[in-house]
This record gives C-alpha cells, structure tokens and sequence, in this order.
C-alpha cells in the first residue's frame, strides 16, 4: 500500500487561542505544553459528545459519552498556516505509516439528524445501539463474575444473595430506588452465560471494543460556528483510550498527582473544569490519561518536523533538542 503523498501530512497544532489571549500567551502556553510531553508523554484529554436523542422519542435528555483521545487532521502543507491561525501556534507533524502504527483511526462522522425526515434519524439510531448494546455486554460480564464467585465459594462486594445457591439481581431507578427484582439459581445464571458465550470473545473485551466505535464518533456539524459540516471538514484521526489491552498490556496510564498538578498548572481553566460522568462530575485533569502502548514508546521518536511560528523556533529546539525537525511557520 502506497503512502499519501509527501505534500500531505498529519497535523496537530495547539494549543488553541483563548479569547483574549496575546499570541505571546498562546505561543508561551503551547511551549509549557510541549514540555509536559517531553517529561509526561501523549496525554489524551477527556471530552463529553453530546448526542441529542428527541427525534427519537426519547425524552429531551441528551446521551453523554466520555471520550479520551488525541486528534490529528490531514492537510497539505499550504494549508497549515489556516488550520494553526485556529488550533494553534505549534503543530506535530507525522506520516500516515507512523500515525496508523500509533494505532490512529478516521474518524466516524454522524449526522445529528432532522425531525422531518425520519429516514435522516438513523445515524443517531446507530450511535445510541452502539452505547446501549455496550451497556449490556458490560452486565453480562459482571453477571459473569458474580456467577463465577460463587461457584468458587466466595462472596462478591455489593451484592446481596439469599442463600449459597442464588443471586439476587435488581434494577434501580435514578434516584437508587429498587424497580424490579430477581432472584435466580447460581447455576442457571453459569450454564446461560456459557451458552451466550459459547465460541465468542469475552464480554468484557466485547464492551471495550464498542467503547472504542464509541470514542471515535462525532457530529458532522458545528454548532457553535453553525456549520453543517463544520466538523466532517476537519478529516480528522484519532488516538483514543481504549479500555482493551494490546497482548495483555495496556496502552494508556493514568496521570501521577505531580502530572495532574501540572497540567493544572499550565491551562487552569481548561483542566480543573468539571465534567459529569457516571452521574457525578470530575476535574478534566483527573479524568485524562497518558498514551503509553509499549515500553521505553517516546513521542519524539514518531514525530518527524515540528512547525511553530518565527518566535518560537529556537525555544521549541531548545525543548526537543536534535531528535525531531524544527520548522518555521508563517502565521497570519
């Protein structure tokens, strides 16, 4: 398979502008941040995509997923100075074979959707499957698990039982109120998950994969700029946080309280905020995660040119030393 072309390349410029924000600020801001991927590594930073369920009859509540990823948009170069005036005065710069072995993929753009035509529904109607079908793999493993403890003779935290021999299962309201309850023969519960999973990977492994389609959708339009296809525009990959592992071994980590402290410390606004996840909210800082798919992986070895604006050329240098290229960049 045959690489794109040279003019064309992979991009990801930060940090982006903040209202008010001198392009010195934004400039000594971007240099900060390059010097915690030096010391910390690829930090994926957490989102919550909205997707908005009404015209499906669903109520007005919108469907909420955490994504944790990094994006990289592809351009020629000519294009670069437009895409960093917007996201950003320093831009990483990698070819396709390097970005596809860091494991990044297209994303997936969907339409919101229209009320007058039903037909335009059904890219929400994927998106919200893909989310509730990831929900019950998850139960099923977790039915799994209950199962198998007492099939070992060993009791498991937060479940209550009536004897040895049965499980009791309940279904809660949002409040925590118990809706319904079942209880079932630990054995039955064994012999129909064995059944389910007869010749198919784990639910658990199933659950993460849907997580990481999940990671990898987005709306085609911009609200905020009302562009319809503000985003779909964007031809953007992603490295995201999957919660499966590669040959046993996972590709992201969490942040140490140092990490999380400087990431604080360089962008307060931007990491401190909260968002609501599980039905409670955490800082953005506590919710990121460091890509780290092998041992010794360093960013700046995947890296190929650097571009930043003529004031910054000899700072980034003197962050990445020889390892990497240092361009310089035009800004308008």
């Amino acid at each position: 398979m045959n690489n794109i072309p040279s003019s064309r390349r992979f991009f990801h410029s930060f940090p982006r502008p903040k209202k008010g924000e001198s392009r010195n600020e934004t400039l000594n801001r971007g240099l900060s941040i390059l010097e915690s991927m030096k010391q910390v590594g690829l930090v994926l930073a957490p989102e919550i995509v909205t997707w908005d369920l009404s015209g499906l009859g669903m109520g007005t509540v919108p469907l909420l997923f955490l994504q944790r990823r990094m994006s990289f948009t592809e351009l020629a170069i000519k294009e670069l100075s437009s895409h960093s005036n917007q996201f950003g005065p320093i831009t990483l710069s990698l070819d396709i074979a390097k970005l596809r072995n860091m494991g990044a993929t297209p994303v997936v753009y969907v339409p919101q959707g229209v009320r007058a035509s039903p037909l335009s529904l059904i890219p929400i109607v994927c998106v919200n499957g893909v989310y509730h079908t990831k929900y019950v793999l998850s139960q099923l493993h977790e039915l799994r698990k209950l199962a198998d403890s007492f099939s070992l003779g060993t009791p498991y935290a937060g479940m209550p039982v009536k004897s040895p021999d049965d499980i009791t299962l309940r279904n809660t309201g949002p409040t925590g109120n118990v809706v319904s309850e079942y209880k079932i023969p630990a054995a039955n519960v064994r012999e129909v998950l064995q059944w389910i999973g007869f010749n198919n990977i784990p639910f658990d492994h199933s659950a993460a994969v849907l997580g990481v389609f999940l990671s990898m959708f987005y709306p085609t339009d911009n609200p905020y700029s009302n562009d319809e296809l503000g985003y779909y525009r964007q031809r953007e990959w992603r490295i995201v946080a999957p919660d499966v592992g590669v040959k046993g071994r996972a590709i992201t980590r969490a942040l140490s309280s140092a990490e999380t402290s400087k990431l604080e410390e360089i962008d307060p606004l931007f990491w401190t905020r909260e968002l609501q996840v599980g039905g409670g909210h955490q800082r953005r800082s506590q919710l990121a995660v460091v890509f780290d798919p092998l041992p010794e992986w360093n960013l700046f070895g995947t890296v190929d040119e650097i571009f930043v604006s003529e004031s910054g050329t000899e700072r980034v240098k003197a962050i990445v030393g020889d390892r990497v290229r240092v361009r310089r960049m035009h800004v308008r």
